[in-house]
């Protein structure tokens, strides 16, 4: 069902406002953004929706479909409940869009969506960024892209208690169906790109490997990156001030392991450039070959890789025709994404299937594209 059927199957009336965000895949830079970097997104075809209808009392009723979870609190009372959870995010939104003025009456929320969580696609960034969408209808206010880039960025770091980057949402606002963005971590700036994919097609494989807390490895790369910064002379405009030359002059003085994390950060800049060349161009074989340099520095110099996705990622590059294949998410485990003829994916599946008798994970496969765009968000 829909979100539409959801909320009437729940609640036996029409929701009145409907809002949606997608799913973001970060395919470079992202592990450069809390340093200051850049990163290049493609908006997921999957969405996360809200639904709205009025009450006739100050009730705000909360439905999560998926989860088959429900939650309750009054229009005068938003304050943030640890327990709340997923209900937060519309209590932030509503708190946010107006100002702290109780609202005039009651509303029933429905909240579902068909983007995979905890795998680095977006998620929480997709219900942040439809909740602020829906609340925005219901104080009768409009918000372009960057009023709405601010108030995730201040729902989400304020409200929800959570480390965010006004960066964050950028590539979720911003997104067209089938086109690039590159978002400025230091300044916010973005730019759309089409990505003219022709005979090929993108393909997200989920590995299924348990994947073990990273924040703390996460931490101590950004903690790198800064240390190697400070060697180096500091600077406004950070390591991007800087090449891997200037870190080979360090040599026998900067620890090695903060090196690797710079020089990943560096060359990372570097591909994206290329690989924005690239696509202005239409020359998506050399846009691949920046998808599969950037896999290579997550291995070998970001350490962020393991075994089963450098199996898959090997495995697909081996597939006459394929241009890419690269890890995408947090790291240890997830997804890759993978560029490749779309007639070569009867061939990539077999790779699937030994994969599955070689470490005892089913993984699943999933195209990116057609995207299919939900309704625009409703006017009351």
């Amino acid at each position: 069902m829909d979100i539409r059927q959801l909320h009437r199957s729940e609640y036996e009336a029409s929701p009145e406002v409907v809002a949606h965000a997608p799913g973001v895949i970060r395919l470079l830079g992202d592990h450069t953004a809390e340093a200051g970097g850049q990163y290049l997104a493609l908006p997921f075809n999957r969405y996360v929706s809200v639904a709205a209808s009025p009450r006739k009392d100050a009730s705000l009723r909360f439905y999560a479909a998926d989860l088959n979870e429900r939650k309750r609190s009054s229009a005068a009372n938003l304050k943030f409940r640890r327990e709340d959870r997923w209900a937060n995010y519309l209590k932030g939104a509503i708190l946010a869009m107006t100002d702290g003025v109780p609202l005039a009456h009651g509303w029933n929320f429905t909240i579902s969506g068909d983007i995979p969580q905890a795998l680095g696609l977006g998620s929480s960034t997709a219900l942040l960024v439809c909740s602020l969408r829906l609340a925005a209808i219901l104080a009768g206010r409009k918000l372009d892209a960057a009023q709405t880039e601010q108030a995730a960025y201040e729902l989400a770091s304020t409200y929800l208690e959570k480390s965010a980057l006004p960066s964050d949402a950028a590539a979720c606002i911003r997104a067209k169906p089938g086109a690039m963005v590159v978002v400025d971590a230091r300044d916010g700036k973005s730019e759309t790109l089409s990505l003219p994919l022709g005979k090929y097609g993108l393909y997200l494989t989920d590995s299924r490997v348990p994947r073990p807390p990273v924040d703390r490895e996460l931490k101590a790369r950004v903690a790198d990156c800064a240390k190697g910064l400070s060697m180096l002379g500091g600077g406004a405009r950070g390591l991007r001030a800087y090449t891997v030359a200037d870190l080979d002059e360090h040599l026998g003085v900067m620890p090695e392991h903060i090196r690797r994390h710079c020089t990943f950060f560096m060359e990372e800049m570097g591909r994206i450039r290329d690989a924005r060349d690239a696509l202005k161009r239409k020359d998506l074989p050399a846009f691949g070959r920046c998808l599969y340099k950037s896999q290579m520095g997550l291995r070998n110099h970001y350490e962020l890789s393991c075994p089963e996705i450098d199996w898959l990622v090997k495995r697909a590059m081996e597939i006459d025709g394929v241009l890419a294949s690269r890890m995408v998410g947090r790291g240890f485990g997830g997804c890759t994404i993978t560029l490749m003829p779309q007639d070569a994916e009867d061939a990539y599946r077999e790779r699937l299937e030994e994969y599955e008798r070689i470490f005892g994970f089913k993984p699943s496969l999933n195209k990116i594209g057609p995207w299919k765009v939900p309704d625009e968000p409703a006017e009351r």
